[in-house]
């Protein structure tokens, strides 16, 4: 009877419960101290980006990014185009400019921008529409990025990512669906994210598999230093995003 008592309390809670929210909010909380607590973070992910076309088809994007964050103002992150996908793309933001530049197409951008991460991508992402899946674990509290007042779920099960057992969390309000995997043991760090954007028609999704996360990165303030290249061409940051997908 014992056995049999300790074997049904363990068990994980039922997707739609008191208890699923509340081990979602614990592990989502424990993740975002986590995160926010790191005055420097590198990781590194494999992507999938999904794209609808005017003709309503889709198209998948294959890549790779690094990413280096200082905070409360330093970042820097690569793109490397994969299965088919032809993207070399850096950015670097130093607290006052977001520069960018395509090694495929030789062109380079910038523009001002506020004094702060969390301002610089919630200003990016409304300027320019500029897609940023990854921006929500690099706020300086994601727990806020990820919950809403209107967002709803919670621990919905278990998977391994990687041969990593992670719990697997589903949240969703009136604009995205969001699932992050995060591990039971260790580190409370990300392994997957996969957003769907419900309003966007066809509802494309994002999905990443992070690796390589240190949250003590040793950072040179070079890192964050842009130098154009010379023979690369200057355009207007609204140009360099429209011919990101090309």
């Amino acid at each position: 009877m014992v056995t049999l008592l300790a074997g049904a309390c363990s068990r994980d809670p039922e997707h739609g419960s008191p208890e699923a929210a509340a081990e979602g909010e614990r592990l989502m909380r424990q993740m975002s101290d986590a995160l926010a607590n790191a005055h420097t973070l590198s990781f590194s992910t494999t992507e999938i980006l999904e794209g609808v076309r005017p003709t309503g088809e889709k198209r998948a994007f294959h890549f790779s990014r690094k990413v280096t964050v200082r905070r409360p103002n330093g970042l820097f992150l690569e793109l490397h185009g994969s299965g088919g996908t032809e993207l070399e793309v850096a950015a670097t933001y130093d607290g006052q400019t977001l520069s960018l530049k395509s090694d495929v197409r030789r062109v380079w951008a910038q523009t001002d921008a506020p004094g702060t991460l969390d301002e610089m991508l919630d200003d990016v992402a409304r300027r320019f529409s500029l897609p940023l899946p990854f921006a929500d674990v690099v706020y300086s509290s994601p727990y806020d990025a990820f919950i809403g007042s209107d967002t709803r779920g919670g621990f919905i099960g278990r998977e391994k990512i990687d041969g990593v057992e992670c719990a697997e969390l589903a949240y969703d309000d009136d604009f995205v669906e969001v699932r992050i995997w995060i591990p039971t043991s260790g580190e409370p760090l990300p392994r997957r994210l996969k957003i769907v954007y419900q309003q966007i028609p066809g509802q494309p999704f994002s999905e990443m598999t992070f690796t390589s996360w240190n949250l003590a990165a040793e950072v040179a303030d070079e890192a964050f230093t842009f130098q154009p290249p010379q023979d690369f061409s200057r355009i207007a940051v609204e140009e360099f995003v429209a011919g990101a997908g090309t």
